[in-house]
């Protein structure tokens, strides 16, 4: 089904009265636990077989859906890490991502070592890794706010509220609206080009967005899947992120179109 309404993102989080539990063992360095999760990164190239599928092939290759608030801090040290932050605070630096995506999932495989107490990993072909590392591959659409935050305290959750804190003057930033693997005539027009952060362009950058996820299926948008993300399951922050990212340039991963 086509939608060709603006959309909404609405996250909501509940708890249950319920007691904190241990977090699990998990491969890597237990003190970086905020740096596991799913983690955007710029599009990343694929090899689609066979290289002349047709867009409703490619797109039929493509079966699942998302769309996904990520909210991340800049650390001089580990660089951008994702995890649970809701609300930026002043002196601090963040980035704010909302994508649509339509995906599949594949991975590869690492081995691990430890190097002066560290966890290294390495990429290796061998059938049985020590674990395996989610990259996602498909199409969509990103915004991304980056923002330091100058006095009080911002709600990072809420777009609009990051557009007229901007207004306010109590965040500076920039604000980024990309397309992940779609590009043409029925793309390019209606990309706006903000020139700042407030109420009127993050507007702007949504309707933008919603008019053009409507026309994924027009024959006038061109489709190639990108790696448009991976799933940081060994922890490390940006220097384990860097890594994946060097991985996949170097060997892109395979979407198989039947």
């Amino acid at each position: 089904m086509h939608c060709r309404s603006l959309f909404a993102l609405t996250v909501v989080l509940v708890f249950c009265g319920c007691a904190a539990l241990p977090l699990p063992p998990t491969p890597g360095d237990p003190a970086a636990e905020a740096s596991y999760g799913y983690h955007p990164i710029d599009s990343l190239p694929v090899a689609v077989l066979p290289a002349n599928a047709s867009q409703e092939r490619k797109l039929a290759a493509l079966p699942d859906e998302t769309m996904r608030l990520a909210i991340g801090q800049f650390d001089a040290k580990a660089g951008i890490t994702y995890g649970p932050v809701a609300t930026g605070v002043a002196g601090n630096s963040y980035v704010v991502v909302l994508d649509y995506v339509k995906f599949t999932t594949k991975s590869f495989g690492v081995k691990r070592t430890e190097a002066a107490g560290k966890v290294v990993a390495r990429v290796t072909a061998e059938p049985s890794p020590d674990l395996l590392v989610p990259v996602y591959i498909g199409v969509g659409l990103r915004l991304t706010a980056n923002v330091a935050v100058r006095e009080g305290r911002v709600d990072l959750g809420n777009l609009f509220a990051l557009g007229v804190a901007a207004q306010a003057r109590q965040i500076s930033g920039t604000l980024v609206i990309q397309t992940l693997g779609l590009s043409g005539e029925g793309v390019s027009p209606l990309i706006p080009m903000p020139s700042e952060i407030n109420p009127t362009t993050i507007q702007n950058a949504i309707l933008a967005l919603g008019t053009i996820k409507a026309k994924i299926y027009d024959g006038r948008v061109s489709v190639v899947p990108r790696v448009v993300g991976v799933y940081n399951n060994l922890g490390g922050g940006q220097e384990t992120i860097n890594g994946f990212i060097s991985t996949i340039l170097q060997s892109p991963p395979v979407l198989e179109v039947k």
